[in-house]
């Protein structure tokens, strides 16, 4: 695989992968709950994406290949582990599906009155599956400038909102206290989930020891910044009453700083960007359903002559049951962000059996002192853990759930184990068939 990722192409790449259509949907529906204190929930957020991203970057270093994060956790842990990644990661990419179009159908709704948000939903989820049994090679091509579009959205809602910002609004900054602002965290960090992707992409990274942290830490300032300033545009522009219980936020702030002409504009950028969204996450589920099947762990015919079409049916079948869960948008980010900490809990423990038990470190180009990895590794996992209490203590529901889900992938795993199926190329879970 040829590395032609130079640092300024990894930050674009984190940049427009991290900074997608969930900052255009969770952060009025957070402050309804949190308040103007939503401002301290992303950064909070932050806090455990900042952990994540240290973590990824030195397993990126170590395992510079696709796929870094199964290879480091199966390698380092054991293959079951390295499966359980796996199994908890498409469920993210599929529920995440699920909420970003739910998001899309806010919006549209917002553009179009009297339109149905869940058939919307369930259409954008039918029409990018089809796209992507036929190749999306067309969402390819216009995925730049669309994320070009939501960008400049971002930057003129911001610099615009925040000097007609209303310090009144900010008043009283944490009206429910102080629990809602800190789980409010745990649905924000879905926002944050992108930085691992640095992972997948350390095989095609130019120089990874010295690319990989640079452009972690720039693209994490850049995020971080980008994040707060925009919740804090939007408590300040609006009450927070009203931003809690208006579907597409982003839209009428806009609206009202722009005029019906720039309002629709922004609505535009924010839909393309959602779209883009669906059509990725779609494409890397349906990878790792593949990946699966064809390590057996899955129907074999989900691969049949090497074609992904099958694993695409399976991946917008699976996210159209999930719609069928009846969440609130907060709700399956709440869903999506357990599912990744719990991934990030392996992550952290991979990362503390990599300075003891790795060949791979001692030759890699950068590495970690003692403590630091100790503290990179133990802040992982307790404060990961720390915020999936949070989801635990507030809904049984939700735990049992993922309970479940985490059995059934010990079932499928011990099924594969049982019929001995051809162990998979750790370095091609998440290559393209």
């Amino acid at each position: 695989m040829t590395r032609n990722l130079g640092l300024l192409a990894v930050i674009a790449t984190l940049v427009g992968y991290v900074i997608g259509a969930s900052i255009f949907i969770l952060p009025g529906s957070l402050a309804g709950s949190a308040g103007p204190a939503v401002v301290v929930s992303y950064m909070l957020a932050a806090i455990i994406a900042a952990f994540s991203c240290v973590a990824a970057a030195q397993l990126g270093v170590v395992f510079p290949r696709v796929g870094a994060g199964y290879v480091a956790i199966s390698r380092l842990l054991s293959p079951f582990a390295g499966f359980i990644g796996i199994w908890l990661m498409l469920a993210v990419f599929v529920l995440a599906i699920v909420l970003i179009a739910l998001g899309f159908a806010e919006y549209f709704v917002a553009l179009v009155p009297g339109a149905n948000a869940l058939l919307v939903a369930a259409l954008v989820i039918v029409l990018f599956t089809l796209l992507n049994l036929g190749g999306a090679g067309l969402m390819v091509r216009v995925q730049g400038l669309l994320v070009l579009g939501f960008m400049l959205a971002l930057v003129l809602v911001i610099g615009v909102g925040l000097g007609e910002a209303e310090p009144a609004n900010l008043r009283p900054f944490a009206p429910a206290g102080w629990y809602p602002v800190i789980f409010a965290a745990v649905p924000a960090f879905f926002s944050y989930g992108g930085f691992m992707a640095v992972m997948e992409l350390a095989g095609e990274i130019r120089d990874p020891a010295r690319t990989i942290p640079r452009a972690l830490a720039i693209s994490f300032v850049l995020v971080v910044v980008t994040y707060v300033a925009l919740a804090l545009t939007l408590v300040g522009v609006m009450p927070w009453q009203t931003l809690g219980a208006t579907a597409a936020p982003v839209r009428v702030v806009a609206l009202d700083l722009f005029g019906s002409v720039g309002g629709l504009l922004v609505t535009l950028a924010i839909l393309g960007a959602a779209a883009t969204s669906v059509n990725a996450l779609l494409l890397v589920a349906s990878r790792d359903i593949y990946a699966m099947a064809a390590d057996g762990c899955l129907p074999r015919w989900l691969v049949a002559n090497g074609s992904t079409g099958r694993s695409v049916l399976l991946a917008g079948l699976l996210s159209l049951l999930c719609l069928g869960l009846g969440e609130t948008v907060i709700g399956y980010a709440v869903w999506v962000s357990a599912f990744t900490l719990i991934f990030q809990v392996l992550v952290g423990i991979a990362l503390l059996r990599l300075y003891t038990h790795s060949t791979e470190f001692d030759n890699a180009p950068l590495r970690l002192g003692p403590r630091s990895m100790l503290f990179v590794g133990w802040g992982l996992i307790l404060v990961s853990g720390f915020f999936l209490a949070f989801v635990a203590q507030d809904s049984l529901t939700r735990t049992t759930g993922a309970l479940v889900y985490l059995a059934l992938g010990c079932a499928v795993f011990w099924r594969r184990s049982r019929v001995r199926s051809p162990a998979l190329e750790v370095t091609d879970v998440h290559s393209t068939p």
